[in-house]
């Protein structure tokens, strides 16, 4: 018979966890309600980069005072001590805060979340070994990341358990007495239950007292037949897999575009996360296989890692170092050290949390760091194509497109300028490649002392007022600042944004329709919802001209390139093209065999290649419909 916890008991457990890791506790809390207030009003913020940062700043404090206050116990730190450990905590988290973008400056947001995810690696990995820093008994180090392993399995099993419950609960309530849930509820649900109750029931199942574990030989038997049948017999088949690849390419010398380095740190991690779970079992006299492997896993590393800095070198030499590549050439480097380390005879697994916690906060910062390095590689890069065309000279833009400031927000050159005859395609991709990846992982400080104007003060009037859709990104304006197209493909085509004035029109009228639904439509998108009781299913239709737009009894096809064309020769044939159009104008209306379609459009784009063919890139607008077919039945 199987004796179930009593809910007293259950609520001891669950207050002591509180009052052990309250602040653990705090920021799981934080990090739940934040993320579900995001959730609830996504589409009305009108900046979403505080709440962003708050939910992510409050998830990384989760591992950062449960290290703490691990360390704490551990090593007997005094009360006073303990609360200056837990303030010093919360200071760096407020650092990390205001060190994220808040979505007011135009310059690149991705560095900095790059670098918190950077933080949130090493305090997870000192998580593993902050209490046994100095504590020469490596099997009670490994006892300790034992109990975190199972305990954040376990408590993933039960959160998924009452997860997948309550929406079975619910599933039920709408079937049978027709109960309607809000979609965004089950997304709540889920960040509640993997927030607050997952991160509760792992810290409450903490061993209270971890010296007592210090000295423990308990193996779970599911664990080790876990790692010695299922994790060590896929790693032998990766590794036989990747040996047979790289032996491929190696006697074809034909390299693949950098996916060998990412499937190498890969198995490279699996095959060190299986020799670590096998740790106790590699002195056994009974399982001496266990043993030989683990020494020979790292020899047989080797070949690999060689085969990976092989293959980044030859990405880094045509294409420079980005930070994915700065990361890859320091996991080589950290799988290197390791396999030499444990080869020269040294046997303490703490070395592998702490070598790499130690590289990664080497690396996240000053000159030599992933950010510098990356920037700096690329920015040269770019000089390089810039002077080999013969736009940059000196650090200074030769062809530099001047930018009459009257006009603005329009942006009219002050006089025309052509794009240069010596400048084929490829060097435009490498040049807006760059500056694309310069702009979303460094922004484009580097390039701003290139130019004569302003060009930071031009992009804040252009964009003034403009949707988040239709403005002009800072890499557009810098490119043709230099006297280049945004692409190679702009040479011969042409970009046209009609935009809706939603002043002359607010409301929509649904007259004459049983349904309206939101769309937004890219040349790679597809939108699907529910009207009634049919699926309907609306994509960019054969001709690229429009929509296509399906259901079980239905399909239609839209050709908005008539309203297109017709709206093109009113702004050509007016003195100076309105930059919002009336929300009539933009309005289509169709019926099809039964299906009565009206589409509002807020905001569309199309692009023209020598003003014949018109291709739709981009769809912003409301779908209104109503099925004659629905109607009779």
């Amino acid at each position: 018979m199987i004796n179930l916890p009593s809910l007293s008991y259950l609520n001891t457990f669950a207050l002591k966890a509180a009052m052990r890791f309250p602040l653990a506790l705090l920021s799981a809390i934080v990090a739940a309600s934040t993320g579900n207030y995001l959730i609830e009003n996504e589409s009305r913020l009108s900046n979403a980069f505080p709440v962003i940062n708050m939910m992510l700043t409050a998830a990384l404090g989760v591992s950062l005072f449960f290290c703490i206050s691990i360390f704490n116990e551990k090593k007997k730190i005094p009360s006073p001590f303990n609360i200056v450990n837990q303030v010093l905590g919360i200071i760096f988290l407020g650092w990390v805060y205001f060190s994220l973008p808040d979505g007011s400056s135009t310059e690149s947001i991705a560095m900095p979340y790059y670098r918190f995810a950077i933080f949130s690696v090493i305090i997870h990995l000192l998580a593993s070994f902050a209490p046994y820093l100095k504590n020469i008994h490596t099997l009670a180090f490994w006892n300790y990341n034992k109990i975190l392993f199972l305990r954040l399995l376990t408590a993933l099993f039960y959160s998924a358990v009452l997860y997948l419950g309550i929406l079975l609960a619910m599933t039920a309530l709408h079937l049978l007495f027709e109960v309607k849930f809000d979609q965004a509820l089950y997304l709540q649900l889920f960040v509640l239950i993997i927030g607050i109750f997952n991160t509760w029931f792992f810290l409450a199942g903490i061993p209270s007292n971890l010296n007592l574990i210090d000295k423990e030989v308990n193996y779970p038997k599911g664990l080790k037949i876990f790692s010695q049948y299922i994790l060590l017999s896929l790693l032998l088949l990766y590794l036989l897999i990747l040996y047979g690849y790289s032996f491929k390419i190696i006697m074809a010398w034909d390299w693949p575009k950098g996916i060998v380095s990412y499937l190498i740190i890969g198995v490279a991690t699996w095959g060190i996360l299986t020799v670590l779970l096998l740790y106790p079992f590699r002195d056994d006299e009974k399982d001496r296989w266990i043993g030989h492997f683990s020494r020979l896993y790292y020899f047989l590393l080797f070949p690999l890692v060689v085969v990976l800095f092989t293959a980044i070198g030859i990405r880094i030499s045509e294409y420079g170092i980005t930070i994915n590549r700065y990361l890859i050439v320091l996991l080589g480097v950290w799988l290197a050290l390791t396999c030499f380390y444990f080869k020269l005879g040294f046997k303490s697994i703490k070395f592998i949390p702490l070598s790499l916690a130690s590289i990664l906060l080497f690396s996240s910062f000053g000159p030599w760091g992933i950010f510098s390095v990356s920037e700096r590689s690329q920015t040269r890069r770019l000089k390089a194509l810039l002077r080999d065309s013969h736009l940059l000279e000196e650090d200074r833009a030769t062809q530099e497109v001047n930018w009459d400031t009257s006009k603005l927000p329009d942006l009219r050159p002050e006089k025309k300028t052509n794009t240069p005859k010596q400048i084929d395609n490829k060097q435009i991709k490498e040049i807006y490649s760059i500056t694309r990846y310069l702009e979303n992982h460094h922004g484009l400080e580097a390039m701003k002392t290139w130019f004569s104007q302003d060009l930071e003060q031009i992009l804040q009037a252009i964009n003034k007022d403009k949707s988040k859709w239709n403005k002009t990104a800072p890499s557009t304006l810098y490119l043709e600042t230099l006297g280049l197209p945004e692409t190679p493909s702009s040479l011969s085509q042409q970009l046209i944004t009609l935009q809706a004035d939603q002043r002359t029109n607010p409301s929509i009228t649904i007259r004459g329709y049983d349904y309206l639904n939101p769309i937004q439509i890219t040349d790679q998108d597809t939108t699907t919802f529910i009207a009634g009781l049919s699926n309907y299913s609306v994509q960019l239709n054969a001709q690229k001209n429009g929509l296509a737009i399906s259901s079980p009894n239905h399909s239609a096809n839209v050709d908005l390139s008539p309203l297109v064309r017709e709206l093109i020769k009113t702004q050509k044939d007016a003195s100076s093209p309105p930059p919002l159009l009336p929300a009539s104008d933009l309005t289509y209306s169709t019926d099809t065999d039964g299906l009565k379609i009206k589409i509002t459009i807020n905001h569309l784009s199309f692009t023209t290649e020598n003003d014949s063919s018109l291709t739709l890139s981009y769809l912003d607008g409301n779908l209104l419909l109503r099925d004659s077919l629905i109607q009779r039945k």
